[in-house]
């Protein structure tokens, strides 16, 4: 399997594309080439189609294609010995299980699940490759993501319908940092920040400190809230909640120690001027005496 390209994984559908060459070989006794030929290649669709060919397809599958342009990107080859290479490009668009308890700074596993859908493993058995079973460009690149590593299994499915061979293919994937730290970990502190020029602003401002307060508390919510449409909703608790969490406390803090020290302010300023009616009034009583 050569790995040609790998698209986005999309963290709301819990899924990955990614366009493959997908080359299955085998032995058939019955193909062996008479005369002086080592190989030849099966072009004619008629011919192909009558030609046998394993019913390969993949188990997580949720869409897929074969590339058709500028003609159907399919290679019969058949060698003299009888050994057949079946080469085919694919995209594919395959589920993945994922985990969100440390997003955005998480490491994904994903995988490629290869299987026969009719042949048991007694009459098709899948093998990998031994000394290259999975092929990589040197300069694949992966959308928010660093490629940390692969590793390529051989499985066996038991169904009602019998056992079934399979291959597994497994790519795990670390999340890269700096999309996250310039549009979430970024805007948020200085969201904090700015809520805080309240502590500097007049306790008679309440109108600029209200908004001000507010303004910034409705700010973090609705980033937040684009924060959680790009993932699916789960029930434990990630590192981004955490984060943006604690960021709403802080702001919420800074509001309601405003709302405190206004209220202090007035009670002392009240305070104050009742003492001085008193005086004033004693004052006004030993005059008149």
């Amino acid at each position: 399997m050569f790995i040609n390209s790998f698209g986005s994984l999309n963290a709301a559908n819990m899924d990955f594309s990614i366009d493959v060459f997908l080359r299955q070989s085998w032995h058939d006794p019955r193909l062996v080439l008479p005369g002086p030929r080592e190989r030849v290649a099966i072009t004619n669709p008629q011919m192909l189609a009558r030609l046998w060919k394993p019913d390969t397809y993949f188990s997580n599958m949720k869409d897929g294609d074969i590339h058709r342009v500028s003609m159907p990107n399919v290679l019969y080859r058949i060698y003299k010995t009888g050994d057949v290479l079946y080469s085919m490009r694919l995209t594919l668009r395959l589920s993945c299980h994922m985990e969100f308890r440390e997003y955005p700074l998480d490491s994904q596993v994903c995988g490629v699940h290869v299987t026969s859908y009719a042949n048991t493993d007694d009459l098709v058995r899948y093998r990998w490759l031994a000394d290259r079973p999975i092929d990589l460009p040197e300069a694949l690149e992966i959308a928010q993501f660093d490629l940390l590593g692969f590793s390529a299994n051989e499985t066996s499915h038991v169904y009602v319908t019998g056992n079934f061979s399979g291959l597994l293919a497994e790519f795990k994937l670390r999340r890269q940092s700096g999309y996250h730290v310039l549009q979430t970990y970024v805007p948020t502190v200085l969201i904090v920040i700015v809520s805080w020029v309240s502590f500097w602003l007049d306790p008679n401002a309440v109108p600029g400190r209200v908004t001000l307060g507010v303004t910034t508390l409705l700010t973090l919510t609705t980033l937040a809230s684009g924060i959680r449409a790009s993932l699916p909703p789960v029930s434990y608790v990630k590192a981004i909640d955490v984060w943006i969490g604690t960021c709403m406390i802080l702001v919420f803090s800074a509001l309601m120690e405003f709302t405190v020290v206004n209220w202090l302010f007035n009670k002392k300023v009240t305070h104050h001027g009742q003492s001085s009616f008193k005086i004033r009034k004693s004052v006004s009583f030993f005059t008149i005496l």
